[in-house]
């Protein structure tokens, strides 16, 4: 999440350009839910609330007082505009604001994965935090709506803290998905579109089959198994998108039946928290399904990287470089192999500790790696040993890199762990093929560019060797 800087918010450049954009889309939220309000009666579906929230969340300069001041008046030119009163639109933009400022009190201090839908319990998350702020915002509504309305107390807290609720549940998932920015996983990309669009079909299958029978209580779950298929098929924000736009339409169709008025008031909450309830299934799973894509993502990484440098380990080197050279091999063309040496490095742990041993060993490879082209494969494979495969490059090139990298770690500004300057030098032994032939491993690469190697640490080390190209 952004941070307040020194400066004030709302000072900053193109705060004018936040209000105004912040401004039309509170008021434009709020027109829609006017539009969609049962005559004489509040909104079945009022989005404004959830848009308000996010935008507290993505956008904190916004909670200064020219910030909120702005989104109240987008609340209350919506309302005169459609005709309410100033006082009771002046009382309810009060609620809607304290709502949001209430579920921003719950929100704004979770992780990035959790305001983005995808930590394990970001659905539990979201419900708890939209709970608490719905009932913070119905403590002001409800009596308003109970007075304007001629209601019970109870009736108009009870109306206006479950319609709030199913609103959050299904428009605020899908608005904090939306930064989210992760590809799907890698299966999922090898897929035929027929397969991948199956789960979305199948929504919309037993979504018609819900209408068909009608109006029965049990038809609200028809889709459920569905949505749950979705939620283990698709990304966070697909999954978002497509259980808001299944719960938008069962909410729209069911209040032109049912009536979501007073006199229907214990029928409407019931079924208002029932949709609350159905919609935090499939956002838990696809939350839970995201949370585990993620380790094991992490997983992968480090069992192919290094720990400490975090380029890749011996292991990850060898299966990245053996793939790499197998396409090469098919192709007919050229592959560079390096061996790298860090000069003395057992003297650096000596004569400066273990500490200096390891910073000069992350910044050596973090060189190395801005120094590389990006389809080239650099790995740790021993303690102070490095190893390069160049593909689809000529001898002369290949060479010209190889001295070059000596030249870049002897001329690097390095330091020890008191930040003491340090000099580091290179040995670097190199092997070529013009043309990767089924014959050539990258074994027998190695061990030649080894043997470069050795022969580069006797002439002196600081130097590159390479064997005659084949």
């Amino acid at each position: 999440m952004p941070t307040a800087s020194s400066v004030h918010p709302l000072e900053q450049p193109h705060s004018g350009r936040l209000l105004l954009c912040a401004s039309l889309a509170v008021f434009a939220a709020a027109m829609v839910g006017i539009l969609l309000r049962p005559l004489g009666y509040l909104s079945v579906f009022w989005p404004a609330n959830q848009i308000v929230l996010v935008l507290l969340l993505r956008y904190p300069r916004l909670m200064r007082p020219v910030g909120l001041a702005a989104i109240f008046a987008s609340f209350v030119l919506a309302d005169l505009i459609t005709g309410t009163s100033v006082w009771l639109s002046l009382g309810f933009t009060t609620a809607n604001l304290c709502g949001a400022a209430c579920g921003w009190l719950f929100l704004h201090r979770q992780s990035k994965r959790d305001l983005q839908m995808e930590g394990q319990a970001s659905a539990l998350m979201v419900f708890f935090a939209s709970g608490m702020a719905s009932l913070a915002s119905a403590s002001i509504g409800g009596p308003i709506s109970a007075w304007a309305f001629e209601l019970s107390i109870t009736q108009g807290l009870l109306m206006w803290w479950t319609g709030e609720w199913m609103n959050a549940m299904m428009l605020l998932p899908f608005l904090l998905a939306l930064p989210s920015a992760s590809k799907p996983a890698a299966v999922q990309e090898r897929q035929s579109w027929a397969l991948k669009l199956l789960p979305a079909l199948a929504v919309i299958g037993l979504e018609t089959t819900s209408y068909m029978v009608g109006n029965k209580v049990g038809s609200l779950a028809f889709s459920l198994p569905a949505l749950l298929w979705c939620a283990l098929s698709y990304r966070i924000l697909t999954t978002a998108i497509i259980t808001m736009l299944v719960f938008v339409t069962k909410v729209i169709v069911i209040s032109n039946i049912v009536g979501f008025i007073p006199a229907n008031v214990l029928d409407v909450a019931s079924l208002r928290l029932g949709i609350t309830m159905l919609i935090l299934g499939p956002l838990s799973v696809a939350g839970s399904h995201a949370a585990r894509a993620e380790l094991l993502h992490r997983m992968r990484y480090q069992a192919h990287h290094d720990s400490l440098t975090d380029v890749l380990s011996r292991n990850g080197f060898v299966q990245a470089s053996h793939a790499l050279l197998k396409r090469l091999t098919h192709e007919g063309n050229s592959a560079a192999v390096l061996m790298l040496d860090l000069d003395h490095f057992k003297r650096v742990n000596d004569n400066h500790g273990h500490a200096s041993g390891d910073r000069l060993l992350r910044d050596v490879s973090r060189v190395l790696t801005e120094s590389l082209r990006p389809q080239d494969v650099l790995g740790r494979i021993g303690g102070e040993e490095f190893a390069v495969v160049l593909p689809h490059i000529s001898f002369e090139d290949a060479t010209a890199i190889a001295e070059r990298l000596c030249h870049t770690v002897r001329n690097g500004q390095f330091q020890t762990a008191h930040n003491e300057p340090l000099l580091a030098t290179l040995s670097i032994g190199l092997a070529y093929k013009q043309a990767l032939r089924p014959a050539d491993s990258l074994e027998d690469l190695l061990r030649e560019a080894d043997l470069a190697l050795y022969q580069a640490k006797s002439q002196g080390r600081d130097c590159a060797v390479w064997t005659a190209p084949l």
